[in-house]
């Protein structure tokens, strides 16, 4: 009989979700599914902060296991979540309708931010 050459990790989380998705829903508001908290462990997380790149329309969201000024709260996260964000879209003359959708956000470990998960607004296509 052979060695075993393998690491294996016994897999136990049946049911569990690890679709990391963030978003846009058109009344103006990030959703974040349960298998984004999953998949970047941000379970425990209760604020987050958002940035914005005009330029290249990508928003930029940090998560904080405190409470942080300039930073919004974070209701439970077992489910997902939904941080309404009206006046971040107003400010920057987002139209949710036009750009709601769902997103697979990329992991990004910035210098100065540390690390943050950022997506890039499209234009929604509309069939006819």
């Amino acid at each position: 009989m052979a060695s075993n050459p393998y690491n294996f990790e016994e897999f136990t989380s049946f049911g569990s979700k690890f679709s990391p998705i963030i978003s846009l829903g058109k009344t103006g508001g990030f959703g974040f599914s349960s298998g984004f908290y999953n998949r970047y462990n941000l379970k425990g997380s209760v604020a987050m902060k958002l940035f914005y790149d005009k330029e290249r329309m990508v928003v930029a969201f940090k998560f904080f296991k405190t409470p942080e000024n300039g930073a919004v709260e974070l209701k439970d996260q077992d489910r997902g979540g939904y941080v309404p964000v009206r006046s971040f879209l107003n400010k920057y003359d987002i139209d949710p309708a036009k750009y709601a959708n769902r997103y697979i956000p990329k992991e990004i470990d910035d210098e100065s931010l540390g690390k943050i998960y950022a997506i890039e607004l499209k234009e929604r296509i509309r069939n006819n």
